[in-house]
């Protein structure tokens, strides 16, 4: 069989009122899903994956490519926002090849699966981790006997037939990370990767799944920490460096819970004496200057770090479960270990007063990051913010059910909060990454650091939209 994967394409998508960032051009990281599934399919399919970001591909240009490839699978991953494209992708699909199976998976579906199923192009929603499910998905449908009662035997799949949709069974056994396969990282070619932070060929990995913390502005719905062993997660980093590549940056949602677990993964890398630096998403805690040293040692050279708020009473309300302290002292101990840190921070929580937003910018002066990323408190779906704003009665109905009901290109959520407060902190967020990026110090360091043209042209690019933007 013939089957085609695909990141259903950014074209289209849900128009974020968050302020626009500059450091959304900071990364572009591997599908590792996709390629994960791919791993344990019967390598007598023909499979091909198709990574929509990296290669800035339209809703046309996945339907132009496989009208040649002509897959009798297709499958499609999506977030909550893009499913406008992928169901355009996957009725336009539909149209040239009847006979195509067409199965959906990714965060939109964990979250959204009768909704999804109910547009009516999806043949198949596979929800859950589907490095095990997916493969037997295949194996039933390429050998064509007694499909239906076979498919029913595959946890948390999706099947629509006629105007009814069946779930098999959620899958109750326990998720063991160490026996999932690598992603099949020769599906994709390694060098469309890159951070802008990084001058060395880089890929991505997990070193656990989930996180437990329930902050009011997330969507994150994996609250189930799973995690690897050590001995498997720098098994994975040897077999990437076998690759040729020596930068690893770990995709974990939270990757420093567990003190214990952090360092017996830094002691792992040392005591096999691999040498590459390795980034990832942290919490400001824990993170104490030990930990970070040992990190340091491993290798470790830039920490992304949630900051969110640098206002106590919103940290506490958000259930950020983080303190001021514990952020200052985060900074300082990266500062000292000569660790580039990232710092992701959000304006307008109910809390701010016009004295917070006035003093923001010297406040994050004083902890020096390396990089940040501001954005606009933005309502998620499936997020305590979003259900407060239901709740309350601001929002008179609920915008994102009618959206998945009738998903239509550009949607905007309307604002959440008075326009004028609202312009206030899109300007206020933009006013804050331009002087951050264009000061003087800034430019001259990254500048002096960054070692290839390729590297130096992004930055350029990136430069210039920040520059030429113009708040609403």
């Amino acid at each position: 069989m013939k089957i085609l994967l695909a990141i259903s394409p950014s074209e289209g998508e849900v128009t974020s009122f968050s302020a626009p960032e500059f450091l959304k051009d900071f990364s572009v990281y591997p599908p590792l899903g996709l390629l994960a599934i791919a791993t344990n399919v019967d390598p007598k399919h023909e499979i091909k994956v198709l990574d929509c970001d990296a290669k800035e591909y339209g809703i046309q240009d996945v339907v132009n490519i496989a009208k040649e490839f002509k897959p009798d699978i297709f499958g499609i991953s999506t977030v909550s926002r893009r499913i406008y494209s992928a169901l355009t992708v996957c009725q336009k699909i539909r149209e040239e090849f009847p006979e195509t199976v067409i199965i959906a998976g990714g965060p939109h579906i964990n979250d959204f699966p009768i909704e999804t199923m109910k547009l009516e192009v999806f043949d198949y929603a596979l929800s859950g981790y589907a490095e095990d499910t997916f493969p037997r998905f295949v194996d039933i449908l390429s050998n064509g006997n007694n499909i239906d009662s076979l498919l029913k035997e595959i946890p948390g799949l999706y099947i629509k037939k006629g105007d009814e949709i069946l779930f098999t069974f959620k899958n109750e056994s326990p998720v063991l990370l160490d026996e999932l396969p690598y992603p099949r990282r020769d599906l994709v070619d390694l060098k469309d990767y890159f951070t802008l932070a990084d001058n060395k060929q880089m890929t991505t990995m997990y070193t656990s799944r989930g996180c437990p913390y329930k902050c009011t502005f997330c969507d994150v719905q994996e609250k189930t920490y799973h995690f690897r062993s050590t001995n498997s997660i720098v098994d994975e980093m040897e077999y990437i460096l076998s690759l040729g590549i020596d930068d690893i940056h770990i995709f974990d949602d939270t990757f420093n819970l567990g003190r214990k677990r952090v360092i017996d993964m830094c002691n792992e890398i040392i005591k096999r004496g691999l040498k590459f630096s390795w980034s990832a998403r942290v919490r400001a805690h824990p993170a104490d200057p030990e930990m970070l040293a040992l990190m340091k040692k491993a290798g470790c050279n830039r920490l992304q770090c949630g900051v969110e708020s640098l206002l106590p009473i919103s940290l506490k309300n958000m259930k950020k479960k983080i303190t001021l302290e514990h952020i200052n002292d985060f900074f300082a101990a990266c500062q000292k270990l000569e660790i580039s840190t990232l710092m992701y921070l959000i304006l307008g929580f109910p809390e701010e007063t016009p004295k917070y937003r006035d003093q923001i910018s010297d406040e994050i002066k004083k902890l020096n990051p390396t990089y940040i990323q501001v954005t606009v408190l933005y309502p998620l779906p499936q997020t305590s913010f979003y259900f407060d704003l239901l709740e309350d009665k601001f929002y008179k109905k609920d915008y994102w059910a009618e959206f998945f009901k009738n998903p239509v290109r550009d949607y905007c959520l309307p604002p959440c909060r008075p326009n004028k407060l609202h312009q206030e902190y899109l300007s206020l967020a933009l006013e804050i990454q331009k002087k951050f990026f264009f000061s003087p110090a800034f430019v001259l360091r990254e500048l002096r650091r960054t070692l290839t043209l390729r590297l130096l042209l992004l930055k350029v690019l990136g430069a210039f939209k920040l520059f030429m933007h113009r708040s609403a």
